[in-house]
């Protein structure tokens, strides 16, 4: 009698253990970014450009939003980036990807001319908004903004974090990455 139930468990345990096997070989089941995608975005200006176009160059990739509370206080930090690492060094890139939201170019640039209003500080990096379908914020922002990714000059990304981030700690992340070369 025990032996028949042993028998009727053999083909239960070898299902669960063929596919607890598949799992620690196939790695997560998350689909994890590792590199940057050739994604176009819109310039301020009009233009479609593509994150690759950065490709070379250590990239701080901001994912925003203008109505975003914590996205203007993350702004405060990367300005600070912006006045310690050289434009050679370090490209900064704000994406809007807020525009299925009704958030447009105008009220990108009245964001950044805020800031230089009110704060004193121009925004001298690279803005873009993300096109309508949120190509962007699909692959990079699914989780909230503010988003932050770094990316090395061959296009991997070397750390991502959802939220707001202090200067010190993306300092440490881009001392880091610019050290390795």
């Amino acid at each position: 009698m025990m032996m028949k139930n042993i028998v009727k468990c053999v083909p239960v345990f070898f299902i669960c253990f063929v596919l607890l096997f598949i799992g620690w070989f196939s790695g997560c089941t998350e689909n994890k970014i590792t590199y940057m995608e050739d994604i176009p975005f819109t310039a301020l200006d009009g233009q479609i450009r593509h994150l690759s176009e950065f490709s070379g160059k250590v990239l701080l990739l901001d994912l925003m939003g203008v109505n975003c509370q914590p996205c203007a206080l993350q702004m405060m930090q990367l300005i600070k980036v912006s006045e310690n690492y050289s434009s050679d060094q370090v490209a900064i890139l704000s994406i809007d990807v807020w525009v299925a939201s009704g958030e447009n170019a105008e009220l990108l640039q009245k964001y950044i001319t805020a800031f230089h209003d009110q704060v004193g500080v121009d925004l001298n990096w690279t803005f873009g908004l993300d096109d309508v379908n949120g190509s962007i914020e699909k692959v990079y922002a699914s989780t909230g903004v503010p988003t932050l990714y770094i990316f090395d000059k061959k296009g991997n990304i070397y750390y991502s974090h959802v939220g707001y981030e202090e200067y010190s700690s993306i300092a440490i992340k881009l001392d880091e990455i610019l050290k390795k070369g």
